[in-house]
């Protein structure tokens, strides 16, 4: 039975406005400066000021891809829910808000220095946080877009926004078009660190001069590992870094001749592995365990780096369950190879063989099987003349010929393919690194594909509803801004998890325990929190309380340092 609510004394309404997690995010915000960073770099304008200034819409639209990820035209019904103050705001800004607000404001966030402002941000993220640099992990990403774009200037013009056009779609969407993320995250958290958006048509191996350069600037020196992938082997990039005393890691891509000789020599020696890592299987308890083995290439490459394989259990496995079902598939395709319209096989020996061509050029496997062609001749009697058959009827024996494809295993080359399944290979230039530690420095890199795949999943970067390519280039700096916040957030809570010896914290949903908390848990602990308060005719605050705080979001808090009382705790 429930109990009725008494109504409010004469004069006095209620207020109840949502909390939740915008004050972890200020209080990101503003232990990284960003708010007066804003304010630094933006260029003045011209005329009266802006009734709200640009600096407090940007931070509205960081608070609200890490917490909803509304488009524009639901910021200001998001914000309205809000306590104003929690968002970087006034009461009065409210009213203030709305879409074509925030896209002046991109607009003029496009104008600012965003180059000299990105280095502000790295530096005091790194001095804040006490970040560690030996290490930086670099990746790319494409971020698919749709519909006509018309400020699309011509390539020459300076201080034009990037071009949306079409390029190899990481997405696999050839059909749309597209601009290139670029972003590169330290081994300490997976922070990132620096980020450029560039043409949808730029090819990976044009993005790391400038990037590996940008780095520097920011890091002070060349003494860091530049970690990335088979893109960054690329002959003068690598003599760059070499040449300025800087260290890369990178894959060595297949097109290499180094590559072909290697798995040449592999499928007729022994080679000398030693094994450099044990790990637990990811697909299961009683799963095999994964080793590692590795062997050095004395030879080198002909630049002079040195050319590090390594050899993968799991890898094995998965090479060879590949091969085998491709060998499978073309096994099965070849025998049920029949001519073109309703015939059952095939009447000439040229015309069996040019099918089988043809599957063969598709499927790529064609050292793998043996394939002969067998003619088949079958008798059969005919009658001599016209006329229906009798007992003095003549008949004439006719042979006629078919042809059938005949489709069997090449075990030896089978054998000699299985001899170089589960290898890659890494190059560096760093003479100091042993086999090991640069197996586990490459196998740092997924970090950074991670971070991609939730600016497309859990932030939802796509799709942009945006159709001018300068605040597009904005809204994408942002994300990069929050995916900054989110890294420091998870590194934090873990970090301060480990000095106060907390194994885990109870933010699963039933109060389940997670050991390494993510940001999404973090934010999702606080998530609908709200403020009630009771004024009176003039406005004036009667009462104040807030919803309960779960114990695992206190703890949160706490180690964060968050100002409790936002959330109505002593």
């Amino acid at each position: 039975m429930s109990t009725a609510v008494p109504p409010l004394p004469a004069g006095i309404r209620s207020e109840s406005l949502e909390v939740g997690a915008a004050p972890v995010i200020r209080h990101f915000l503003q232990k990284l400066d960003l708010p007066a960073l804003f304010d630094r770099y933006l260029p003045r304008l011209r005329g009266r000021r802006r009734d709200v200034p640009t600096s407090r819409v940007l931070g509205v639209l960081l608070s609200n891809l890490l917490l909803a990820r509304q488009p524009l035209y639901g910021i200001a019904a998001w914000a309205a829910d809000f306590v104003p103050e929690h968002l970087g705001l006034l009461p009065e800004h409210l009213a203030l808000l709305n879409d074509d607000r925030c896209g002046r404001a991109l607009d003029h966030f496009f104008r600012a220095d965003r180059a000299s402002l990105l280095t502000a941000v790295a530096v005091t993220t790194i001095s804040v946080f006490a970040l560690t640099l030996q290490q930086m992990s670099q990746d790319t990403t494409t971020v698919t877009f749709s519909g006509e774009y018309a400020d699309q200037p011509a390539i020459e013009k300076t201080d034009r926004p990037v071009r949306i056009t079409r390029g190899y779609n990481k997405d696999h969407r050839p059909d749309l078009k597209q601009l290139l993320y670029n972003r590169t995250v330290t081994a300490d958290g997976a922070v990132p660190i620096h980020c450029k958006i560039h043409d949808g048509n730029t090819a990976d191996t044009q993005v790391h001069k400038t990037t590996w350069l940008t780095l520097c600037e920011i890091i002070g020196g060349t003494d860091f590992l530049y970690v990335a992938d088979s893109k960054l082997c690329e002959h003068e990039v690598m003599r760059l870094i070499a040449k300025e005393n800087g260290r890369f890691l990178t894959v060595m891509p297949r097109t290499r001749s180094e590559h072909a000789r290697f798995l040449a020599w592999v499928r007729d020696n022994e080679v000398n592995w030693s094994e450099v890592a044990r790990k637990n299987n990811p697909r299961g308890k009683d799963k095999p365990k994964v080793v590692y083995r590795s062997f050095e290439d004395l030879q080198g490459c002909q630049e002079g780096y040195r050319i590090l394989w390594y050899h993968s259990s799991q890898k094995q496995q998965r090479d060879f369950q590949a091969r085998m079902k491709k060998v499978n598939k073309t096994r099965k395709r070849l025998q049920r190879l029949r001519p073109p319209g309703r015939g059952e096989a095939f009447k000439t020996a040229q015309a069996a063989r040019k099918a089988v061509r043809r599957v063969l050029k598709e499927a790529k496997v064609r050292d793998w099987l043996k394939v002969t062609i067998e003619e088949v001749v079958q008798s059969e009697h005919v009658q001599v003349g016209p006329g229906r058959p009798g007992p003095d009827t003549l008949y004439k024996q006719v042979q006629s010929k078919t042809y059938k494809i005949k489709v069997e295993d090449n075990e030896e080359a089978l054998r000699r393919a299985a001899r170089c399944d589960g290898l890659f290979p890494l190059m560096t230039n760093d003479k100091d690194l042993g086999l090991k530690e640069t197996l586990e420095k490459y196998k740092y890199q997924p970090y950074s594909e991670k971070r991609h795949q939730q600016l497309k999943s859990v932030f939802g970067v796509r799709p942009v509803w945006l159709k001018n390519a300068k605040r597009v280039e904005s809204l994408l700096w942002l994300y990069h801004m929050v995916e900054l916040v989110q890294a420091l957030l998870e590194r934090e809570v873990r970090r301060q998890m480990q000095q106060a010896e907390i194994k885990s914290l109870p933010l699963w949903p039933e109060k389940r325990q997670c050991a390494k908390p993510t940001s999404e848990l973090v934010l999702n602990a606080l998530h609908r929190h709200r403020r009630h308060r009771l004024l009176d005719q003039q406005g004036g605050e009667v009462y104040r309380f807030h919803d309960p705080v779960s114990d695992g979001a206190q703890t949160v808090l706490k180690l964060l340092g968050i100002d409790r009382h936002a959330y109505g705790l002593t």
